[in-house]
């Protein structure tokens, strides 16, 4: 460490990190038979969960900080609580907490363009915004890591908000994938050079989750929503069974597994079928509560209305 006040810190986001490796070792080393070795990992990444928590979170900001070696909270609010979420470290009570409060706060990181890397209300958040600055400006990198937490503690319908804001801006920039934006308007840096790798994941991973269908374990998920300005638009994705394909008109969202049409789908909705076709559950990803009809070739149907965010079951008609 260099000779500076303050070093070392105990620092949130890379403490995370180490626990999500943890964790992951622990998963292998239980696939692999390991029984024992997997115990060890799981318990010392209890162990460093339980430390993140007690000594770096402050519940009266809901907010997660850098501890210096004075062992004071260095107070300043950066996206690295969205590396401290993407590890799921916290339970849903305190993830709703620091929801309420930092994430989905206007004048906090819920900004136009999510997510400003330094909360826009910190006195610390740079204006005008430089280039390669994680001092306000909203990271492509970020972006990219948002629906491992998103998803996970069940904000798809907030998650679709940042997708597409994101999205309308690659696509204004001419698609020249650069690394930062400005969380308020949306310009990208030009001094950035472009051709960032992340930014260019950024497009092709929030397309598919905002219109496309996909491969989630061992569901389908068919992410019912048209694109914007497209009359007509079609995606797919292999699967054991065959291919599945999502058509999208103005009119409805045709499914399709194997060629064998499964379910018309009318409104903006998730549907999540399991590896057959068989609807498991419907999920809101619409920002106001969608009236979503499903028809079944069977020549049944129903109507549904889903919130943003939720999730209910749906009969499984075939």
């Amino acid at each position: 460490m260099p000779p500076l006040p303050g070093l070392p810190r105990l620092c949130p986001d890379l403490s995370a990190t180490v626990y999500g490796g943890r964790v992951a070792l622990a998963g292998m080393a239980r696939a692999l038979g390991r029984s024992s070795e997997a115990d060890r990992w799981e318990e010392s990444a209890t162990t460093l969960r339980k430390a993140i928590l007690e000594r770096l979170y402050d519940p009266k900001d809901a907010c997660f900080y850098d501890l210096d070696s004075a062992n004071k909270f260095v107070r300043i609010r950066g996206d690295l609580l969205t590396r401290v979420l993407g590890e799921h470290v916290v339970d849903q009570a305190t993830f709703d907490e620091i929801y309420r409060k930092q994430i989905h706060n206007s004048e906090a990181f819920w900004a136009p363009y999510p997510f400003p890397s330094i909360a826009l209300d910190d006195p610390t958040f740079v204006r005008p915004i430089p280039s390669n600055s994680w001092g306000g400006a909203s990271q492509a990198l970020t972006s990219l890591r948002a629906p491992r937490w998103m998803e996970h503690y069940g904000k798809p319908a907030d998650l679709a908000y940042v997708m597409r804001q994101w999205v309308r801006a690659m696509i204004g920039a001419g698609y020249a994938f650069r690394q930062q934006l400005d969380p308020l308007t949306g310009q990208f840096s030009t001094e950035d050079p472009g051709c960032y790798s992340p930014a260019a994941l950024v497009l092709l991973d929030f397309v598919c989750r905002l219109h496309g269908v996909r491969r989630n374990g061992d569901l389908l998920e068919w992410n019912c929503r048209r694109p914007e300005n497209c009359a007509t638009a079609t995606f797919s994705v292999q699967t054991s069974h065959g291919p599945a394909l999502l058509q999208h008109t103005k009119m409805e969202s045709l499914l399709t597994l194997a060629g064998k049409t499964i379910l018309k789908v009318e409104g903006t909705a998730r549907v999540l079928t399991d590896a057959q076709g068989r609807v498991t559950r419907i999920v809101g990803i619409h920002d106001k509560t969608a009236d979503v009809r499903l028809s079944w070739p069977s020549g049944k149907s129903e109507l549904l209305h889903v919130a943003p965010n939720s999730t209910q079951p749906a009969l499984p008609f075939v």
